[in-house]
């Protein structure tokens, strides 16, 4: 992001695709550090099949996520999604916890619909808005393994199960706003529509419209002040000595 960001302060566009790295991570670490910049950052990376193609009854796919960092006059708005319905690590989180996930969430290993996280890590995840989550996560897969020269689909290793290599591709992307109508203007966009958003009319019983990113600055405020809970299972599994 780092080498995207300084191409994109010479010519106003820097993209960079990347190989042979390890797991990347929360993917608003990168965006953030353009937007911290005044540009936009958007990083796409493709993962190990976790996801069914719409219509299929098996992993072929990956959470394959996007993330979209937007400057601010503040803190940077961070658009951050899995092209599947849910993170796979939500499930699992489901079931370190032994509660069921969801209805719609996943199929377990024959292509039924399962609210069992367990059947559902031994099978697939479903995609977002069905075909249209399908063809993103298919074109992340390209975007990111086959541009970078690295793995796609079912051939994408060690971003889930330890490997000697991590095989995934990642695409990093910076955007000068400066070269195209100035960034100052551009900010002032961003902000006049989170407005319109933040202002438009509520649905009955909701109190706030909340903006891409919301959520995660409420939680980070929240866990500065309370501290950070964690799964008694986890907290093993994190402390146990190897």
């Amino acid at each position: 992001m780092k080498m995207a960001i300084e191409k994109a302060q010479k010519v106003g566009v820097g993209i960079v695709s990347m190989r042979n790295a390890s797991h990347i991570g929360f993917l608003g670490y990168y965006t953030d550090q353009a937007a911290k910049q005044g540009m936009l950052g958007i990083t796409f990376t493709n993962t190990e099949p976790a996801m069914s193609a719409t219509g299929g009854a098996e992993p072929v796919l990956g959470t394959n996520p996007i993330c979209i960092g937007l400057p601010t006059k503040t803190e940077p708005m961070v658009v951050d999604m899995a092209t599947s319905i849910v993170a796979r690590g939500k499930i699992i989180e489901y079931e370190r916890n032994s509660k069921p996930i969801p209805k719609g969430w996943a199929l377990d290993k024959d292509g039924l619909a399962t609210e069992d996280p367990t059947a559902a890590l031994a099978g697939s995840l479903l995609p977002i808005a069905g075909p249209k989550g399908y063809c993103l996560a298919f074109a992340f897969d390209i975007l990111t393994g086959a541009l970078a020269g690295a793995s796609v689909g079912n051939d994408v290793k060690g971003t889930v199960r330890p490997e000697k290599v991590c095989t995934k591709g990642d695409l990093f992307i910076a955007i000068n706003p400066q070269m195209f109508n100035g960034s100052e203007d551009f900010v002032n966009r961003v902000e006049h529509l989170a407005e319109q958003v933040k202002s438009s009319k509520k649905a009955p019983g909701v109190t706030r419209i909340l903006l891409p990113g919301d959520p995660e600055l409420m939680t980070r405020e929240k866990r500065l002040q309370e501290g950070i809970p964690i799964n008694e299972k986890l907290w093993q599994q994190l402390t146990e000595r190897k």
